[in-house]
């Protein structure tokens, strides 16, 4: 009886073992498989912001894609971080709402290794006002409305000490300055931060405050008319697609940037504003 146990048992031990080879067998055919992304993959996850602008050139950036022999799976966010966090996740190949500015911002405060692809388009930027047509009929105390993150919240700030409203702090690099290095401002001017996606909605509460010309044009602002003091263009950022960085130059990439610098999304940005140019490409 001891025998026979001893033979069974060994049995029993010989199939177990052998099922457990082709368990593992299968699992490791199963992890090769999804780690064969790049190469067979004609599917590119792009993440986009809901403005007008964006969904416009996107749906033109699929049709454009799509002649390439790739297949464009986007999806509109409204939420500038979560954009980000999708393609840091690796859920998304790439993202389109951004400049390189914001994008430094994001990888510095978020441990980011986000990088850009390619530049898309200039979108210029100024201060806006609903109430009043200069800056000169602004009231003592004006409330102004500016961007709270680090990546735009210089912008109006600058724009304002080159038309004389404030004077900034000596010495500090342009893209380090805040309302702290206010020095001087003769008209007590308020300024009031809010979250980028607010910006054009607070504007109607608001004396006057920073805008992005695709911004402006969302509610009916033309930045070739209405803008009350722009910015330098040497202080202006180029929008990017931006993917991972070990994403750069690749393959996905590559049709990425050949579909966008095509004519018909150069026409689809100007298309998207009826013809005025509202954005500058940036190729």
């Amino acid at each position: 009886m001891k025998k026979s146990f001893t033979k069974k048992a060994f049995r029993i031990k010989l199939v177990t073992t052998a099922v457990t080879v082709l368990a593992l067998a299968a699992l490791s055919l199963t992890a090769c498989g999804a780690k064969k992304d790049t190469s067979d993959d004609k599917t590119i996850k792009f993440a986009v912001t809901n403005l007008k602008v964006y969904e416009d050139t996107t749906k033109v950036l699929a049709s454009e894609v799509e002649k390439l022999g790739y297949k464009l799976d986007y999806k509109l966010l409204a939420d500038d971080v979560q954009i980000n966090e999708a393609v840091e996740s690796g859920e998304y190949f790439a993202n389109y709402h951004q400049h390189t500015p914001y994008m430094d911002e994001f990888n510095k405060t978020h441990n980011g290794h986000l990088a850009a692809a390619f530049k898309v388009f200039t979108d210029r930027s100024g201060i806006f006002s609903k109430k009043y047509k200069s800056l000169d009929e602004l009231p003592d105390g004006a409330q102004i409305t500016i961007p709270n993150d680090a990546g735009n919240n210089f912008r109006p700030l600058l724009i304002l000490a080159d038309a004389g409203l404030i004077t900034l702090k000596e010495g500090v690099e342009p893209i380090n300055v805040t309302t702290n290095d206010i020095v001087d401002n003769p008209k007590h001017l308020k300024f009031i931060e809010v979250d980028y996606t607010m910006l054009a909605k607070s504007l109607e509460e608001a004396d006057a405050g920073f805008l992005y010309a695709t911004v402006a044009a969302e509610i009916d602002l033309d930045f070739n008319k209405d803008v009350l003091a722009a910015e330098k263009p040497e202080f202006s950022a180029a929008d990017i697609i931006a993917v991972r960085e070990e994403n750069l130059g690749s393959e996905k990439a590559k049709i990425l940037e050949q579909a966008y610098k095509s004519d018909a999304v150069k026409k689809a940005l100007s298309d998207s504003y009826d013809g005025r140019e509202i954005l500058e490409p940036a190729w």
